[in-house]
């Protein structure tokens, strides 16, 4: 099975910024990613400053037990990315990482990329490097010029383009297709400081945005 559009559009290579937050949780909070995210981080921030103070390798990613949240099918685990400042829930499945170079019309832009597998699908988490100052001056066409870039490297049809932000950070989503493959792809792109940050899920045989999809998007959080 092939997901063209995101294994060569994102990246994320090092698992020294990938460390899977520690602990075994119940499986019996269906509302966690509604309404339940301040409980259960008072839950698990002694184990996350206790990761704070301990130091990775890519070799040997710290995974001393493994936090998860069972939810319909789909088994959660959160992940935290130290170089890229935030964490995020993804579900299990096969992992891949690669780095990944997108051009746009604002010069080349280097992004780490992680990827989850689950069945007919792809969850991904990325994060620029650092961005010259010149490509900050205008969040709105970096945005744009990540869209096209994007676009011209998948040869996916842009479907829809909606405005988000999270917090006080502009961004945009994308809502990509694939007629010929049945495969619906979309994006969440966010300006944060001098870094962009890319999350994107592929689902195949779908008719439109899941709510896993949006569980994924809305379990982002920046690292403190």
């Amino acid at each position: 099975m092939q997901f063209k559009i995101i294994s060569s559009l994102l990246l994320l290579g090092s698992f020294t910024a990938i460390t899977p937050a520690l602990a075994q949780f119940q499986s019996d909070r269906p509302s966690f990613f509604r309404d339940g995210y301040d409980l259960m981080n008072r839950e698990i921030q002694n184990l996350q400053q206790q990761q704070k103070n301990s130091t990775t390798t890519p070799e040997h990613p710290q995974q001393d037990q493994l936090l998860t949240i069972q939810q319909g099918p789909l088994q959660w685990q959160k992940y935290l990315f130290r170089d890229g400042g935030f964490s995020i829930w993804m579900p299990s499945g096969i992992q891949s990482s690669e780095n990944v170079v997108l051009e746009t019309g604002m010069g080349e832009i280097a992004f780490e990329v992680f990827a989850t597998h689950p069945q007919d699908s792809r969850f991904v988490a990325a994060y620029s490097e650092n961005l010259e100052p010149d490509k900050l001056t205008n969040t709105e066409e970096l945005l744009a010029a990540i869209r096209d870039g994007i676009i011209t490297k998948t040869k996916y049809e842009l479907t829809q383009e909606n405005p988000v932000n999270f917090e006080e950070y502009s961004g945009t989503e994308l809502t990509m297709k694939d007629e010929s493959a049945g495969e619906i792809i979309t994006f969440r792109v966010y300006l944060i400081g001098d870094r962009v940050h890319v999350l994107a899920v592929s689902q195949k045989n779908v008719d439109g945005v899941s709510e896993d999809v949006v569980n994924f998007f809305n379990s982002f959080r920046l690292l403190q």
